[in-house]
């Protein structure tokens, strides 16, 4: 009963929202059009995203603006949905809102490694744009002169300290080695206040959000030590270090053997034994890396999908399961818009869509 006071509002909401994602017809629509500006006016005529949409002319935008649009979409749903949150959820909730802040502030660092100067003109192409909630700058940080200004202009927010550590700790990395730990910290720290923060909740929420969060932690290590192992320069003691400090299946032996794994085929021959192995039964050496980003998404897909049976309709469940599942479809509708336009056949789009259908 108290699962039901707290979220029967939610539920509600998300439900309705949740019977306006994309169905398998659709998709099938989708990828048999013949143009970009058909599959645009497709999506202008779902009721999705119709409100967002729905004034565009179809041969006038281009593919980071529908990108954007979309991804505006899906945070007014998330600025909707902390209105049927009671007070005891909301700090919660706004924790989740920021992992797009977080992905703000990854790309920005990025930018700034790379030396790469961004306008605030192109920021909206390239950020979310969070409005009043936000609390970094992305651009001014992407166009910092050195360290220092970076640190400047994360004052006074929970990312200083993070940021502070690693470029301490790691005054001699390559460039691509200081990116690839600044996110695993970035990451991290998110997490482990996510997972922190859930233990206000009641224990059936807990348990949600140990395993929806865990599960993604897991696959956001496996992916950054085949990375490391295929483009960095990392030492295993010093990629072991870098990990998430929190995980759900993995173990501190799965991971140390990822880590210590001489080549690709060894880590694979650790994953296929370990507590992913239906991910990974069917790669091998050679596709691994090009396989594993979208076989995890796949996985976590479904896991969202799987959870809300499992777990029930009056759960912090709902959430997960509504947000994953739209996040993931509009990363579809780029694969599809980008296929379409390069002329890819209709078999070769869905083999690169999270979406099995």
């Amino acid at each position: 009963m108290i699962g039901f006071v707290k979220y029967a509002g939610v539920s509600a909401k998300l439900y309705a929202l949740s019977s306006e994602l994309l169905t398998p017809e659709d998709y099938k629509n989708l990828v048999n059009q013949k143009a970009v500006r058909d599959v645009v006016s497709y999506i202008q005529s779902t009721k999705m995203y119709s409100d967002t949409m729905g004034n565009l002319n179809p041969d006038e935008i281009h593919r980071r603006d529908l990108e954007n649009l979309l991804q505006e979409d899906l945070l007014k749903d998330m600025k909707k949905i902390f209105t049927f949150f009671v007070t005891f959820d909301k700090d919660f909730m706004h924790l989740l809102f920021y992992r797009y802040e977080v992905e703000n502030l990854k790309l920005a660092l990025r930018n700034f490694i790379n030396r790469k100067e961004i306008k605030v003109e192109e920021s909206k192409k390239i950020f979310f744009n969070l409005g009043e909630r936000a609390t970094i700058d992305p651009v001014k940080i992407s166009n910092s002169k050195n360290q220092d200004e970076v640190l400047d202009n994360l004052a006074g927010t929970s990312y200083q300290e993070v940021v502070r550590n690693v470029f301490s700790s790691y005054k001699k990395s390559t460039a691509v080695n200081l990116i690839a730990v600044l996110e695993n910290a970035i990451d991290g720290w998110l997490f482990s206040k996510i997972i922190s923060a859930s233990k206000n909740l009641g224990t059936k929420d807990q348990v949600v959000v140990k395993e929806l969060t865990g599960e993604r932690a897991d696959m956001i290590d496996i992916e950054r030590i085949a990375r490391a192992k295929a483009f960095y320069d990392l030492k295993p003691e010093e990629l072991y270090n870098s990990l998430l400090s929190f995980h759900f299946r993995l173990k501190p032996d799965d991971l140390h053997a990822m880590c210590d794994a001489k080549e690709i085929k060894e880590m694979l021959d650790v994953l296929k034994a370990g507590p992913y192995a239906e991910i990974f039964k069917d790669m091998s050496e050679d596709n691994f890396i090009d396989r594993i980003t979208l076989a995890e998404r796949r996985f976590l897909q479904r896991k969202a999908r799987e959870s809300i049976t499992k777990l029930g309709n009056f759960s912090i469940a709902v959430y997960f399961h509504y947000f994953l599942l739209k996040e993931y479809e509009i990363m579809d509708l780029s694969t599809i818009t980008e296929g379409v336009r390069y002329g890819l056949k209709v078999e070769e789009i869905k083999e690169r869509l999270i979406n099995e259908f």
